[in-house]
């Protein structure tokens, strides 16, 4: 919905509400312009999600080896909980994937000997501006801005593994300028440009989306519910849905300590700084447990290759000296030979859990289509709006699927938003009558749970209501202002006045036309009139009509109070054979049972009827 609204020309944050960072609506707007579908933006997520797992091998296949990185990689991308996200359009596993970026571009820059050399302050711009693309496109790894400096102060560590000598990894005074010229720089390359892109754009509108709403709903969510059983109960989920990676992992870390695997500090950091951040995270979801597969996949990775080697040593080689790979490497054959069985036991581990895998991964790999109970309301949409009308919904599938457009300032209707009370009911009124969307779908229970009384308001306000499955639309706004294209005061009998039309200038033969007419009852009509619509040529053959009862006869005319607007829109089908040229349409009302029209005061056609058009068939 972000991507049509800006498409359209909306700006972002100062008219489309959008919450995340501004790097990745600009990313996936970029790819909208190149190929505008959803396959597009699912596969721009997939080339993210390798993007991420690239970084998670190299930083595994530094500490423990080539079979670390690619026990890490498999453990990446088998990740139960990262399928869908790896396909969604979401930005969390993009944020995280730059802050592996970043956190692996320093990790080369604090190894390296010589503090002038050219490639080590390369190495440190581009951690910094991969992590400035890491928080821009989510904040959801801020703590990798804590992480990264403690890698830089830790080049200095006398790299042994004694661990008495923990206070030697202090900085000597002398060492204290290049530590402060290496920050220097990667705070330079991580907030220059964060400064340059949000100053493209409104601040405070961009502030207000992205910060305090997020802070507002963290407040609510902390008054409203306790904290900790939300995070037992995530936490389980993540364990249960990745329980191979979990296990690992910790394993891993074990094994890290316990060979004193070089970089163990960093990654019981990296892990702890992410718990700490999900216990900080106020409302916790799901999805926020993908900060968390990084440090695991690259511990998992250095458990298989601990385990290959193990077995190697005992089963198969028992009389070579047991040895580490990150100590002193294998032969070739060697290792190919423990890569083998490395990939053996990552296979046994995930055994059982195939079959489920590959059914999860077939759901999710297909983009994804309406529900049966769905069907019915899209057609219903699809007949009774134009391509242009907007709809108001706390459902996004559903309004991304009815090719509608949303309000700008509704492209968002998240829990997030309404818990922080950044979307209160006076303002959603408020939207309502200023963008007079003809239909409403609150059947996401957000709206009807958290603004009860915008509910109460649309159901005085909406002349009809459609049911399907357990919800409900509503249509046909009564205080709509006329705003048709084309504006034209007809009075049918002193009953119904016509306020104007909005019809397509050129159709092709075959199309079906919509054409929205803009009705007003002037005094409540007694009885249900049809509304007949009529393709004439010059000759006045009738090629085509839509004869029909606003809003499928859902909205009859004897249901219209005095004073009230009816916008409706009509489909109009026209020939396969019609000739190119110009036609016009005759719009006029009738009696169905006696097929006697309504008196058209002023009528220019001698037949009751309005001249609209014209339409152009090229």
């Amino acid at each position: 919905m972000w991507l049509r609204l800006l498409s359209a020309g909306y700006q972002p944050y100062t008219e489309v509400y959008i919450t995340y960072p501004p790097l990745y609506p600009l990313a996936i707007n970029t790819v909208w312009q190149l190929w505008p579908s959803e396959a597009a933006q699912r596969w721009f997520s997939v080339l993210y999600t390798l993007f991420g797992t690239v970084g998670i091998a190299l930083l595994a296949r530094r500490l423990a080896g080539d079979l670390a990185g690619l026990a890490a990689a498999f453990l990446t991308l088998s990740s139960p909980v990262l399928v869908e996200p790896s396909r969604a359009i979401l930005a969390e596993f993009p944020s995280v994937a730059w802050s592996v970026w970043a956190i692996w571009l320093a990790w080369l820059a604090a190894d390296e000997v010589d503090n002038s050399t050219p490639r080590r302050r390369i190495l440190l711009i581009l951690s910094g501006l991969c992590l400035s693309a890491s928080l821009l496109t989510k904040l959801l790894s801020p703590f990798v801005a804590l992480l990264i400096p403690l890698i830089l102060l830790a080049r200095w560590h006398y790299y042994n593994d004694n661990t008495s000598r923990l206070l030697a990894s202090l900085p000597h005074a002398s060492r204290f300028p290049s530590l402060l010229t290496d920050l220097f720089i990667w705070g330079l390359a991580l907030l220059l440009p964060a400064f340059v892109l949000i100053s493209a754009f409104n601040v405070e509108s961009l502030a207000q989306q992205v910060v305090a709403q997020r802070l507002g709903a963290r407040a609510a969510a902390t008054e409203a519910e306790a904290f900790w059983p939300p995070r037992y109960e995530r936490s389980m989920m993540f364990v249960q849905e990745d329980t191979v990676l979990v296990v690992l992992g910790l394993l891993g870390l074990g094994t890290a300590w316990a060979r004193r695997q070089p970089g163990r500090w960093l990654l019981l950091g990296w892990l702890g700084l992410a718990l700490a951040m999900l216990a900080f995270h106020n409302p916790i979801r799901y999805k926020h447990f993908l900060i968390l597969i990084p440090p695991l996949a690259i511990l998992g990775g250095i458990t298989i290759c601990d385990l290959g080697f193990t077995i190697y040593d005992l089963i198969i080689s028992p009389k070579s000296t047991p040895e580490r790979a990150v100590q002193n490497p294998r032969p070739k054959g060697q290792s190919k030979m423990v890569a083998g069985i490395g990939f053996v036991l990552l296979l046994g581990l995930y055994a059982w859990q195939i079959p489920a895998a590959v059914t999860m991964f077939q759901a999710k790999a297909a983009v994804p289509q309406p529900p049966p109970d769905e069907v019915e309301a899209l057609a219903f949409i699809e007949n009774v709006t134009a391509p242009g009308d907007c709809l108001i919904s706390d459902d996004m599938p559903l309004l991304y699927w009815s090719g509608r457009m949303s309000p700008p300032s509704l492209a968002e209707v998240s829990t997030n938003r309404l818990e922080s009370g950044a979307l209160t009911t006076a303002e959603l009124i408020a939207i309502s009558d200023q963008a007079d969307c003809q239909l409403v779908a609150a059947v996401s229970n957000r709206i009807t749970q958290y603004l009860p009384d915008y509910m109460d308001w649309v159901k005085q306000n909406y002349l009809g209501r459609f049911h399907y499955g357990e919800d409900d639309l509503y249509f046909a706004k009564i205080t709509t202002d006329p705003r048709p294209a084309t504006p034209l005061a007809a009075d049918f009998d002193g009953q119904i006045l016509f306020h104007g039309y909005t019809l397509p200038g050129e159709a092709s033969p075959g199309e079906r036309v919509p054409l929205t007419l803009v009705w007003q009852a002037q005094t409540a009509p007694v009885e249900d009139y049809a509304i007949f619509v009529q393709l004439r040529d010059a000759t006045n053959n009738t090629l085509a009509s839509a004869d029909h009862q606003p809003y499928q006869g859902l909205v009859p005319t004897s249901s219209w109070p005095a004073g009230v607007v009816v916008q409706e829109a009509v489909w109009l089908p026209l020939p396969a054979d019609l000739p190119p040229g110009s036609y016009n349409l005759y719009v006029g009302l009738y009696r169905p049972d006696t097929l006697e029209r309504l008196p058209l005061q002023g009528d220019a056609s001698g037949e009751n009827a309005l001249i609209l058009g014209p339409l152009v068939a090229p």
